[in-house]
Parts: C-alpha cells; structure tokens; sequence
C-alpha cells in the first residue's frame, strides 16, 4: 500500500484546514497519526504501535475515511468524537419535558446531534392528572427543544442538528406535519413521521379506509388514511419534509430484538435502529479500490477488518456527554460503518448509476462489505469478547440476521459479535469534500457539472463547477455517456439504489431522492407507496424548493443549477474552463453532518 498515495489539495484541503486539523499547522500525515494513536489506546500497551501503524496507512491512503467529529477531535483532551445520538423518549411529565432540554443543550455544546422521539407525550388538550390545565401537547415540547437550541453553539464548530419524529397514529399528527411549514417555527429540526404499522397504513390508503388516531389506547378518533397520506405526501413535495420512518421494518430488522425496543434516528436518519445510544462513523471511500481488473476485494476486506476495529476503538476512548450514553454505548457497541464515493465508482467502472447493470454491481459490492464487516465483528468478539447484552441464539434470529449466510450465523451462534449493529450509509457531508471530491455516500453525483451562484459582498457571481470525474474524462478523452445527474433519474431509480443498499445494511440507510422542480406529484406519490414497505427510511427534495427566497421576500435563483450531460460537453469543449467546488450531497440542507 503506498502511503503518500493521497494528499487533499484544493477544496479539500481548505475543509481539511478548516473543519479538522488541529491547528494551523497541522497537515493531512499529521492527522491521521493523531487519529491513529487516539484508537490505538484502546489496545493492550504491547500492542498499541502495531495497530497505530496499521490504522494510520487505511487513514493516510483514504481508502476510509472516519467522520467529521472522529477528524475534529482525536487527540483533544476528553474528546467526543460522536456525531448524533438518540435521547431518551420517555417524556410524559414536567420532568420529562426538562430532561428533554437538559439532554439537548448538553449534547449539542458537544458537538453531538440529537434524535428525538415525542410519541410518548399526551396530545394537545389532554387532561393532566392532579391539575385543571390540559397538556399542550407535543408540538409544544418540540417548539420548547428548538426555542432552547437558538443560542446553544457547540465550540463555534457546527449549528444545533435535530431530528424530531412522532408516530403517524398520535392525536397531534397533523399539527406536527404543519408545523415545520410555519415559518421561524422548529428550524434546527428535521421531522419524520414514525409508522409502526405501515403494511396496514398502505392497506387503507388503497382501499379508501380509517385509521385510528390514540395515545396509549385514550384519546381515540379516526380519520382517512388518505387524507393523512396526501398531507405527508404535498408536504414532501412542497418543502421536503416530513421524512417517512418505518418503524415497523425497522423494528422486525432489529439485532437487538430481544434487548429493548429502539426510541427514534438520529437527524441524518441512518441510525436507529435505542435510547442514549450514539452513532460511530466511518466510511469506505469506494473509488479507491478501483484498479484495472475492477474492485480490489483483497484489499476492501482488509481495510473493512481494520475499519470495523477502528470504530469499535472509538468506543472505548471517546468521552460522552452523558454517562447513561456511555452505559448504553458499553452494552451494544453499536457503530456505522458505511460508503462513500458510490457514484464515481460506478463511473470509473463504466456503469451508468442507476441501471440494471449497475445495480447488480451495487448489489455484489454491499453484500461483500456486509459479510466481510460481520466476519470483522466475529473475530473481535473471540478476541475481546462478545457486546455485553449479547445472546448470541437469540441475536441470529432477528429479520436482518436471518438474511446473513449461512456461515456468519453460524459463526455469530458459536462465538457472538462484538458489535449489536455495524453497518449504516451516511450521507458523509464534508468528508466526501475531504477525500477528494467524490461523490457523496451513496448519492448519484449531482450533476456531470453544474453553475453555483454565490454572493461577494453586495455582488451575485456565478461559475461553472465541473465534476471531478467529468473533467478528468473530458481531458482523458474518454466517453462521459454513462454519466448521470441525480435530476436525470427517475424518482424509481432512486429508490432502487437505496433499497438493494438497504437489504445490506443492519442500520438505515440516509438517501435524498432529489427529484425535478417539474416532477408530477402523483409520480412521487406513486413510487413512493410501492417502495415504503422496503425502506426503513425515505426523504424527498424538489428541485428550487427550499432556501430561495431572501429576507426581503424576492426569490432567488437557486444556489446550484444543474447543466445537462450535452451542454457540459460542449461548454467544456468550448471553454475548457475549470473550477474546484464542493460536491454538495444534501442540496436541500437536511442534512450536513
């Protein structure tokens, strides 16, 4: 493995600068050894030069990446290098409702994002036992959490992240779906709605039926499944929210089952899957196994052996902000491991993203990460000994396990696992900017090259990004047919990528499906029903839909505007014209951890 193989320039190295080096002067070599040496620590004395060694060629090749807060905060004194975490849903109570805030505001000033489940709160006008007043509700708590993280600043590093969900069966479902839409109203939050009978919900909204709306068996009315699916469907569609959680297959895929029940996701949405717990994230930069007979599988299933280590290590030296996280965290030893770089993977290699050719190539990749990060979890189990809470007979029977081959259950049977749950798909943020550019998480490139538009000082500019990879094909000559933006796909070849990566995957998977301004609803709508049973998680964003229009009321061009396959071709022909700029993989703004 050559170790000076990669060195961020440009872009990436102002990100890297900026966001992650531990001072000014601290370069990319510097930083892996840093992060290198902090999970080393976890190792026994005699060991802990060899595994640095070993941690630090995986981190200075990029062949994987760890995330921003792992980068941020290695070898800081008591660092917290976790990105999210899911708190505690039991809130029906004055106490709960200061808890709330109280987990929030401490874990946000660490840097952590927040999940965050109201189901358990009584609906708006309830009775309150012992008082005359009735409850507010949920929406209440969550205008209270968002009202709390306005001046909350985490270090100055990253705005307050929250994720709010509520379940599709609560009595304030549709004040909770409106209120996103009100202006200044629950801004630090994302909202998904939580369904723990999805199968039924699409069952009625076919057949024109009710469902019924209760808290904890009281306070029961019915109303139209359609009527409630066209509120989260024009709702998606208009501002790209709510999300939808399936919480039912989440739940029947559960390694941890038997265990408790999961709360919530965090606010990128590819965790959930229980409460306190953090999530531990890393990502294989897929591009860097390309070589001139295809993937080098060798060389993945030795960096995904050390990266499944690494992230466990994570565990073991990170500080939490609270000590019922770090109780939770001990016990499952839940960690992401995810992707990063799909998209240009699948163009180094000739595949168009989202054809059936291409899928089927996805589909043998994730499947060898998947039983290489199990293999991983096995042996460190014998090594180290299996996550507290492990019953390994009853672990092999969850919905996800039973899907695993044969030998890996076999295997989880005689030894356990170290970990409750190992693999998620992220949607990597700036460490995609970091390694290069690439394409980011599993997300189509945004386009063979697009116009970003940008204020300087009073002036609007405007300046034609390409794609790294377009350039460098154009330049090579060589054929950028296969070349694909996310707005050229079908909602249905979204969707597809996302579920054959989801079948892999024991965590969720966080995906946006980016969809033209000019899209018909019902072809959403439609797409979105026959693929709800198979995803645990789903986000819709329109094209112009968020962002554009300024504090005076007059709408603004978007920010990024994509340009077609055949006017990037000619226009680079014409111009030859090249600029480095971030590869944006949440052009919404959901999501930008």
């Amino acid at each position: 493995m050559d170790i000076s193989a990669y060195n961020p320039i440009d872009f990436a190295l102002k990100i890297f600068k900026s966001r992650y080096a531990f001072t000014s002067e601290e370069n990319w070599v510097e930083a892996c050894w840093r992060d290198a040496n902090q999970m080393a620590l976890a190792e026994p004395p005699d060991k802990q030069k060899m595994w640095a060694d070993k941690f630090f060629r995986v981190l200075v090749s990029n062949l994987f990446v760890p995330g921003g807060r792992i980068w941020a905060n290695a070898g800081r004194p008591n660092p917290s290098m976790l990105n999210c975490f899911v708190l505690d849903p039991d809130k029906d109570s004055s106490e709960g409702w200061g808890r709330s805030a109280y987990n929030m505001i401490v874990t946000s000033m660490r840097g952590g994002g927040c999940g965050d489940d109201f189901s358990d709160v009584r609906p708006r006008g309830a009775s309150i036992a012992g008082q005359r007043g009735l409850a507010p509700g949920a929406v209440e708590l969550m205008r209270l959490i968002d009202a709390c993280a306005q001046p909350v600043r985490n270090g100055g590093q990253r705005r307050v992240a929250l994720m709010f969900s509520l379940d599709l069966d609560h009595p304030d479902i549709a004040e909770f779906l409106n209120a996103k839409l009100t202006l200044g109203q629950l801004t630090h939050a994302n909202v998904s709605v939580r369904s723990k009978h999805t199968k039924a919900f699409i069952k009625a909204i076919k057949d024109d039926g009710d469902i019924e709306l209760q808290w904890k068996g009281r306070y029961k009315q019915s109303v139209k499944a359609r009527s409630l699916w066209n509120m989260i469907v024009t709702n998606a569609y208009n501002s790209a929210e709510p999300g939808f959680l399936n919480w039912e297959l989440v739940e029947h895929e559960s390694n941890i089952y038997y265990i408790e029940k999961l709360a919530s996701t965090n606010p990128c949405g590819e965790l959930a899957l229980a409460p306190m717990e953090p999530c531990c994230l890393g990502h294989l930069v897929l591009s860097r196994f390309v070589d001139s007979d295809g993937i080098n599988y060798p060389l993945l299933g030795d960096t995904i052996r050390l990266a499944v280590r690494f992230l466990d290590n994570v565990l073991s030296v990170n500080h939490f902000p609270l000590p019922e996280m770090k109780d939770k965290s001990e016990s499952l030893r839940r960690i992401g491991l995810g992707t990063t770089a799909l998209a240009d993977t699948l163009a180094l290699l000739g595949y168009r993203y989202g054809s059936v050719e291409g899928n089927k190539f996805v589909d043998k990749l994730y499947r060898f990460i998947s039983k290489a990060a199990y293999e991983a979890s096995v042996l460190l189990a014998v090594e180290k000994s299996p996550f507290p809470l492990c019953d390994p007979a009853l672990h092999i029977e969850s919905g996800f396990m039973k899907r695993m081959p044969a030998k890996i259950r076999s295997l989880v049977a005689e030894h356990g696992i170290r970990n409750c749950a190992i693999l998620t798909q992220a949607p990597t943020g700036t460490v995609s900017i970091l390694s290069g550019n690439c394409s980011a998480g599993i997300e189509p490139m945004f386009a063979p090259a697009y116009e970003r538009r940008y204020w300087v000082g009073e002036e609007r500019h405007t300046e034609l990004v390409y794609h790294p990879l377009f350039e460098q094909f154009m330049k090579d000559g060589k054929s950028v047919e296969h070349f694909v933006g996310s707005r050229d796909l079908s909602v249905r070849d979204h969707l597809e990528v996302q579920r054959i990566v989801q079948h892999h995957v024991d965590n969720a998977v966080s995906k946006t499906i980016n969809i033209p301004a000019d899209l018909p609803m019902e072809e959403m709508e439609a797409a979105w029903l026959d693929y709800l049973p198979h995803l645990k998680g789903t986000t819709f964003y329109r094209e112009n839909t968020r962002g554009f229009v300024n504090a005076e009321g007059v709408v603004e061009e978007p920010p990024l505007k994509a340009i077609s396959l055949e006017e990037a071709k000619t226009r680079f022909a014409e111009s030859h014209q090249t600029a480095a700029a971030p590869i944006v993989d949440c052009p919404s703004g959901v999501c930008g951890i």
